[in-house]
């Protein structure tokens, strides 16, 4: 997962937490911390991955608005043997502009308005989801911060949310506007 190492100071403060209880948290130096936040080091992956660890267990103790909480639910799908047509019209119906393809609660691939129109030439009604699909949405657990799904939208058009192994919801740029002023 890509994070931005410039937010580790934001995020921290937003938290109240100081550079020494992060660096606890996460299993580093103070000192390490510090120098990160000024820009002055660029820790390896492994650290970083830690020091955002930290964070994401912060701000769930803290109580910060979750996933869970601006999703929406249930998630519609389509299955990769549907036709095109069939999708745009759940799209148009539904008032969205992208869909998770699934087939036996698995998520198989995506399928999005500016996918479709960027493969238009070579599209039928009739063409199947499956030779138009894209990658899948990343998933994340119910108990996500808005913080982290904030970084993922950056990224994807959506994100699927899990909870014991189970698809129950997925946001979108949209859906994390609801979240708006609730954020650690």
């Amino acid at each position: 997962m890509i994070r931005d190492l410039s937010s580790i100071a934001r995020e921290r403060r937003a938290l109240g937490l100081s550079q020494k209880e992060l660096a606890r948290m996460a299993g580093v130096s103070q000192s390490l911390i510090s120098k990160v936040e000024r820009g002055q080091m660029v820790p390896s992956y492994e650290v970083a991955l830690r020091i955002f660890e930290a964070l994401e267990r912060a701000r769930r103790r803290k109580g910060c608005t979750k996933a869970a909480e601006v999703m929406s639910s249930p998630v519609i799908h389509v299955a990769p043997e549907e036709t095109v047509s069939r999708a745009i019209s759940i799209m148009e119906e539904r008032g969205i502009s992208q869909l998770p393809v699934m087939t036996g609660g698995r998520v198989v691939g995506s399928v999005t308005e500016e996918g479709l129109l960027r493969k238009l030439s070579s599209l039928s009604p009739e063409s199947r989801v499956e030779e138009v699909m894209e990658e899948a949405f990343p998933i994340l657990p119910v108990d996500a911060s808005l913080s982290l799904l904030r970084d993922m939208l950056f990224l994807y058009p959506a994100v699927l949310i899990q909870e014991r192994g189970k698809i129950v919801g997925i946001v979108t740029k949209s859906d994390l506007l609801k979240g708006l002023g609730r954020e650690c």
